[in-house]
């Protein structure tokens, strides 16, 4: 399993704003190859920053995913991430 870790400043707007542009970026991503799931939101600290979480299921698809959106959101900050171990709550 990878993940693609993101963060982009978002547009000014308001927090429904921000929600229904997450839900779009969701529906676009959901589409991608390998995609298992993903967490969308905004940072705590600062409203203006957005962060993403996109759980895919082999490298080859991650590193695709990543370089497909590099391509179009040039200002993102982007991780890809090998999971090596996971934990659940007991």
């Amino acid at each position: 399993m990878y993940l693609v870790v993101g963060e982009q400043r978002m547009p000014d707007g308001t927090p429904g704003a921000r929600r229904s542009q997450y839900a779009h970026m969701a529906e676009v991503v959901r589409q991608s190859p390998g995609f298992v799931r993903g967490w969308w939101g905004s940072d705590e600290a600062d409203q203006e920053i957005g962060h993403a979480v996109v759980e895919l299921d082999s490298r080859e698809h991650a590193l695709e995913f990543a370089a497909t959106v590099a391509q179009y959101v040039p200002d993102l900050r982007l991780r890809v991430v090998a999971v090596d171990v996971t934990a659940s709550a007991p």
